[in-house]
């Protein structure tokens, strides 16, 4: 959860009025609108201020105390998520899918409306800003998308003039709740974002260490990544279009940095502080994007969702096909490759050198494949195997191809 701070001065106050088309009905006494907004008109007239105040009005702001959180706390991983689908959406010209964004307002809105039963259907009006009760990381990502705002992390895809046009004549559905009591807005703002128990991906996605940072910036940096991780759950399904799981990343980019010195947490901590303590985080950033870049590049299954080639909404079933036919969605092969990218470099072969060696006969990493007969892949069920062991096993064979010592009898 992030924490609260006292109202800023420069937060800046809603211009003119906003009315939206919307169903008023009561709940227990209280007024609840269910309609759509113009985004454009709610972010750039300062109805909602996801950066400035996150998402707060300044009576909020004023009454939280330091330390006090009111909002869940937020990651930029996640906005860019939200991001790259709704410009993707826009280019592709399809539509969106979003819920409801839930707000608080601590004024009565104006209604102009026909009775239709216990509820009423017209036009209503706000003219003071409203609190994001649930649904700031989607207003993050619109706020980015309409370059109203920016968010430290996150990047701005480049988009035409037509995908432009039509997000900012985007509408999106959203729940508004007139509640004058502070406090009981910030005990519905906690029940609102009450989850369930969270994932290691997901905690891994919230935390502050360093590799988990400099996971976050190579999925903004590689574009075979962007869209391509699945943030929320631990693994990915065989159905997804997720090539794979916040989590097993974060695992791959430290096996890139530690090799097998990843047996626990502590291990993990300690080895990528000093690695990045020695280098500088700019340097290690740059040093991933360029060789996990190389990685995306040279697999043949893979260049195209890296070089862009793929429209977007073929992408996902290449994915899926990329799962169904080869090991480049399998979190232990990405594991195994990695750690012999780094014991090679320890060998003294370059990077570029040891991914040339790696990556050069595609059938190699076909589910098909002999190569990984007995390490990755179960010799008598063929099934995919992840274990430690296994990994390890995975290892030492494309270490040996990589320093250029063994033949690769991918498919004989």
């Amino acid at each position: 959860m992030a924490s609260a701070s006292p109202i800023q001065p420069d937060i800046p106050s809603p211009r003119g009025y906003l009315d939206f088309k919307a169903i008023r009905t009561e709940d227990s006494g209280r007024v609840v609108y269910i309609g759509a907004m113009p985004l454009f008109d709610l972010s750039d007239r300062n109805f909602i201020t996801p950066v400035a105040s996150e998402g707060l009005t300044p009576e909020i702001l004023k009454n939280a105390k330091l330390n006090d959180p009111v909002q869940r706390k937020t990651n930029a991983a996640h906005v860019q998520g939200i991001l790259d689908y709704i410009v993707e959406e826009a280019k592709a010209g399809n539509p969106w899918t979003f819920s409801s964004i839930v707000l608080y307002s601590t004024e009565e809105l104006d209604f102009e409306g026909v009775s239709i039963g216990h509820h009423s259907a017209g036009e209503a009006r706000a003219t003071h800003a409203f609190s994001v009760g649930e649904g700031l990381h989607r207003s993050l990502a619109w706020a980015v998308a309409l370059d109203a705002a920016k968010v430290r992390g996150v990047v701005r895809p480049k988009m035409s003039a037509r995908a432009k046009r039509r997000i900012e004549h985007a509408a999106i559905p959203v729940l508004v709740i007139e509640e004058s009591d502070l406090a009981r807005q910030k005990s519905d703002f906690h029940k609102l974002n009450r989850q369930k128990p969270l994932t290691s991906s997901v905690l891994a996605l919230t935390d502050e260490s360093l590799l988990s940072e400099l996971t976050k910036t190579l999925i903004q940096d590689v574009p075979l990544f962007r869209g391509r991780i699945d943030l929320n759950n631990a693994s990915v399904g065989r159905k997804s279009d997720k090539l794979l799981a916040f989590a097993q990343l974060r695992f791959v980019v430290a096996s890139y940095l530690l090799g097998r010195e990843t047996r626990s947490k502590e291990k993990i901590r300690d080895g990528v502080a000093e690695i990045v303590g020695e280098h500088g985080k700019r340097k290690m950033r740059a040093e991933l994007k360029k060789v996990f870049g190389e990685v995306a590049g040279k697999l043949q299954a893979l260049e195209p969702l890296q070089s862009g080639k793929v429209p977007p909404q073929d992408a996902g079933d290449l994915v899926r096909q990329v799962r169904s036919e080869t090991l480049l969605a399998s979190n232990a092969a990405w594991r195994a490759l990695f750690v012999a990218i780094h014991e090679a470099r320890e060998e003294g072969v370059s990077a570029k050198t040891a991914i040339a060696r790696l990556t050069d006969d595609p059938a190699i990493w076909s589910r098909k494949g002999k190569f990984f007969r007995g390490s990755l892949i179960d010799r008598r069920t063929k099934k995919l195997l992840s274990s430690r062991e296994s990994i390890d096993a995975a290892s030492d064979k494309l270490l040996e191809l990589a320093l250029g010592r063994a033949e690769r009898r991918s498919s004989q």
